[in-house]
């Protein structure tokens, strides 16, 4: 990428482009990429979203299908405080991700510090730890608006949510009432 610019690899509501706009203007997709050895899973209870939100588990064999953002760098403060950095929610790191047409990438992505056991990929999210309706809406919405894989989508379907909505602020951002 050029020098004003990184490569963001969003696997949760960040998928959503009206989402990721909210907050990185800049924000152009550039693709969609496979990030092996971790596995989404949801973790963190958020009062926003009134669900647990997506994170991903390092974990050996499985992988996460997710959207390639180039941003400019004066949207990282941004999406930083979005992803809770400055409260200790997630972390950034740098991962290694593979495009659809093979082209491997370095990218910029965020994983929560505290994370669940990794867990077999049948294995249904624990009651406790399911996001909300609308985060679910937005990661799924997401994934068919940047067409990830077919399969992938429909693992995405599978997952159960909490039956709660996100905050009324949260939905009017999205524009989701």
């Amino acid at each position: 990428m050029g020098k004003d610019t990184f490569l963001y690899f969003a696997y949760g509501s960040n998928l959503l482009k009206r989402r990721i706009l909210i907050n990185n203007p800049s924000a152009e997709f550039i693709g969609i990429g496979k990030l092996d050895n971790h596995q989404l899973d949801f973790m963190k209870y958020s009062d926003h979203w009134r669900g647990t939100s997506a994170t991903i588990v390092p974990t050996e064999s499985a992988h996460t299908w997710g959207a390639l953002w180039k941003i400019k760098n004066e949207d990282l403060p941004a999406l930083d405080k979005q992803e809770g950095v400055d409260t200790n929610w997630y972390f950034p790191k740098t991962v290694s991700v593979v495009s659809s047409d093979g082209i491997k990438y370095e990218c910029r992505t965020y994983q929560q510090t505290i994370n669940p056991q990794p867990r077999l990929d049948d294995d249904e999210i624990p009651e406790d730890r399911r996001p909300s309706s609308t985060y679910l809406d937005c990661i799924i919405i997401g994934a068919m608006e940047c067409q990830l894989p077919e399969y992938y989508i429909e693992k995405l379907k599978k997952i159960k949510h909490n039956g709660q909505k996100a905050s009324p602020k949260m939905l009017a951002k999205l524009q989701m009432q």
